[in-house]
């Protein structure tokens, strides 16, 4: 798969500030309130780094300053199926089955944020028993519901 096959994008309306929203997006409970299979999460670097675990696999996420800016949080998302504790960024690189760029677009409304995220420049490294794509896609529309439910839970309006 090459990064001009892939292109998705999810348009969701939450009763949350765009400055919490930022938080948010680089604080591992909140990932893990829509992560597939969630079993845990940690720092790596403060508001710059942080990994989520799920019974298939780990993901690291990492803010792409370069491509950040004031309304856009730009992320890499690096992900290994079957890695072990402890995780750190090298060892999660190192086993990475896949990384892709997800761009979380932050438009304030009058009741919160309108969130439109974008995940893209999927990197396959090496050969999965599935298709990425499909599979991105699915999970993207699924975990819609479960982000809005833990963020507005968390943000204290729902």
């Amino acid at each position: 798969m090459t990064d001009a096959e892939f292109s998705h994008t999810e348009v969701i309306d939450l009763r949350v500030s765009p400055a919490q929203m930022r938080e948010f997006i680089m604080t591992p409970d909140r990932i893990l309130d829509y992560y597939p299979g969630p079993v845990g999460g940690g720092v790596l670097e403060a508001g710059r780094s942080i990994y989520c675990c799920g019974q298939g696999g780990v993901s690291l996420l990492e803010v792409l300053d370069d491509e950040t800016t004031d309304r856009c949080v730009v992320i890499r998302v690096t992900t290994a199926f079957g890695l072990e504790a402890p995780y750190t960024r090298d060892r999660i690189e190192e086993a990475a089955s896949f990384s892709m760029v997800e761009d979380w677009d932050l438009e304030p409304t009058d009741n919160g944020t309108r969130l439109t995220k974008t995940w893209r420049a999927i990197r396959e490294r090496g050969a999965l028993p599935f298709s990425l794509g499909d599979t991105l896609r699915a999970s993207a529309a699924n975990e819609t519901g479960a982000l809005v439910e833990g963020w507005e839970r968390a943000a204290g309006v729902a």
